[in-house]
């Protein structure tokens, strides 16, 4: 479900007792009846979000300035805990960084794609793109972790991040460094120039893994990278999420893939439900299912399809999702089910 805003702004000090208005409001009405609508999400549902809205603020009015209203000095505490790292005192832009901008193109194209701006002068985010094709997603070496927190003790003041999207990022950069580490990322593998396009693939550990899956993930993300292993194509093509589920548990979030992928079972056999159009990002939507399922091996030519008509309905800087939007899934569907 797509969360409904119940407030637009909150005083930071009322954070806690703005929470406990929603838990109790929660507590008053939720379905403790049935294990399974015992959820937030389907009160709110129920309810409608500006009824549960209006309680919550009704609740919220006895007690927001109660014991629980945060301090200035509680949330200085609070902030004492999240301290910077000893960032030195950089320029803007380092003059060799911007040389090896226009020495090395391979290099270009992994900052514009993998590297984010930071917003300490003279730093960066470097994302680590852990999906090489033929491996599944986010997986990694002996060697390669071991590479990899070393960079983060050279590089990055020795923290690493692992991401939501399986990848790995190393936050707090210089650029004068980014030359040289970028070099010793490529002798590792991951130098992958990638970041959110379509071979990025969110993919759950899926029937080689886990007990609660109808069918496989992994293999499916691997033939997917395979048949789209021009990196040019896919600079072409530009942002676009493929996610993929072993079951209903969604774990590798499909429903807000723009192309989600959920393995189902069908009389013991593994098959595939494709749906488009979703997003997880501020525009978030959920996806449309395509239509009836299909078998693993026909994966790769249904994403080549769907594609291929996002490539020839594109409109100026449009990417996947806003095509789906402004066309709606009816020419996706013929175009996958006639050459089916």
């Amino acid at each position: 479900m797509i969360a409904p805003v119940i407030r637009e702004f909150l005083p930071k000090q009322h954070l806690l007792t703005y929470l406990e208005a929603i838990l109790r409001v929660y507590n008053r009405y939720g379905r403790r009846d049935n294990k399974y609508k015992a959820r937030i999400k389907i009160l709110v549902r129920a309810m409608k979000p500006e009824v549960f809205a209006e309680k919550v603020d009704a609740e919220w009015e006895t007690i927001k300035d109660g014991p629980e209203t945060l301090t200035d000095a509680e949330i200085d505490r609070a902030k004492s805990f999240f301290t910077k790292p000893p960032y030195e005192a950089l320029t803007d832009i380092d003059a060799g960084y911007e040389q090896a901008l226009k020495d090395d193109f391979a290099f270009k194209t992994w900052i514009g794609r993998n590297v984010k701006a930071h917003q300490q002068p003279g730093y960066a985010i470097v994302n680590l793109a852990i999906k090489e094709t033929g491996v599944a997603p986010g997986d990694v070496t002996d060697d390669q972790i071991e590479t990899i927190a070393d960079l983060a003790d050279k590089y990055s003041f020795g923290e690493i991040r692992v991401t939501h999207e399986q990848n790995a990022t190393l936050a707090d950069v210089k650029q004068a460094d980014l030359y040289g580490m970028w070099k010793e990322l490529c002798a590792a593998e991951l130098a992958t120039p990638n970041l959110g396009l379509l071979t990025d693939i969110i993919c759950c550990p899926g029937g080689d893994y886990c007990s609660l899956a109808n069918a496989k993930s992994i293999p499916v993300a691997e033939a997917i990278q395979r048949r789209f292993d021009d990196l040019d194509y896919l600079h072409d093509l530009g942002n676009l999420d493929i996610n993929i589920s072993g079951c209903m548990n969604a774990c590798g979030h499909h429903h807000v893939g723009n192309i989600g992928i959920l393995g189902v079972d069908k009389k013991g056999e593994e098959w595939y439900q494709v749906s488009i159009g979703g997003s997880g990002y501020s525009n978030a939507a959920l996806a449309q299912i395509l239509g009836p399922s299909f078998a693993r091996n026909q994966i790769p030519d249904v994403v080549d399809q769907l594609v291929s008509l996002y490539v020839e309905q594109r409109q100026e800087d449009e990417q996947f999702v806003d095509t789906f939007n402004r066309v709606g899934i009816a020419p996706f569907k013929e175009r996958v089910y006639a050459a089916k």
